[in-house]
């Protein structure tokens, strides 16, 4: 498994640090690799949140309390795993709402929390898949690549059209390849990346995907090195 990114939202700089170090201690005995970022309050969580594995979230926090910013959370990102952290297990049972895998009662208790990790690394491990964030005129928006079907560019416009519909972002198409495995996504042609999952078949300059009635063409200078990788992906 890669290393665990871990968000704490916390107002409170003991319970953060408390947190940490039962954390710290679970990682040298499980030898599993944490990288933790720290926010003081919600709405600076959300103004920088990009793609964390696990989030301990705070319920009792100025400005927005964690059940408000798990909500906003979960409209950017549905697959995270949530843990809230409070000092009254009532609060905790509004998690439910959000899709929270538990809770864990202030002052934290390692044992609590050692139980806890190992449910939720398995968890992790279920879902955990390769993903890219998109800054979107609405926010931030995480999208898994197994979902990406073909990007294309429009007057410097990227669309990326997924199985849950359309992304629009500002953007390149040299920069949206970069973000992408290039054993699985391939340029066809200067202005559209394909996901070589989704290709039904090819026929001669054609492309024809999955559920797509409108077929994709190879550009000439791109075709070689297309249908090279493509018959690697294939196997043949």
């Amino acid at each position: 498994m890669k290393k665990i990114k871990i968000a704490i939202v916390e107002d409170e700089e003991l319970a953060s640090q408390s947190l940490k170090d039962c954390l710290s201690r679970f990682s040298k005995e499980n030898d599993i690799d944490f990288d933790i970022t720290e926010y003081r309050e919600g709405l600076s969580f959300l103004d920088e949140h990009v793609d964390f594995d696990l989030i301990f979230m705070d319920i009792e926090m100025p400005h927005m309390n964690g059940i408000e910013v798990a909500k906003k959370l979960r409209s950017l990102d549905e697959n995270v795993s949530l843990i809230f952290v409070t000092n009254m297990a009532q609060y905790a049972i509004q998690g439910y709402s959000v899709d929270a895998i538990d809770y864990v009662l202030k002052p934290i208790k390692y044992a609590r929390l050692a139980s806890l990790m190992k449910k939720t690394l398995r968890i992790i491990g279920q879902v955990q898949e390769q993903a890219i964030v998109l800054k979107t005129t609405g926010g931030m928006t995480k999208i898994y690549l197994s979902s990406i079907q073909y990007i294309e560019i429009k007057d410097h416009l990227l669309i990326y059209h997924t199985n849950q519909g359309e992304i629009e972002v500002w953007g390149t198409i040299k920069g949206a390849e970069e973000n992408l495995p290039t054993d699985s996504f391939c340029r066809c042609s200067h202005s559209v990346i394909v996901h070589f999952k989704y290709i039904v078949s090819t026929d001669k300059d054609t492309i024809y995907m999955t559920d797509k009635k409108i077929p994709i063409s190879i550009s000439h200078a791109k075709k070689k090195e297309f249908l090279s990788r493509f018959n690697h992906y294939v196997g043949l």
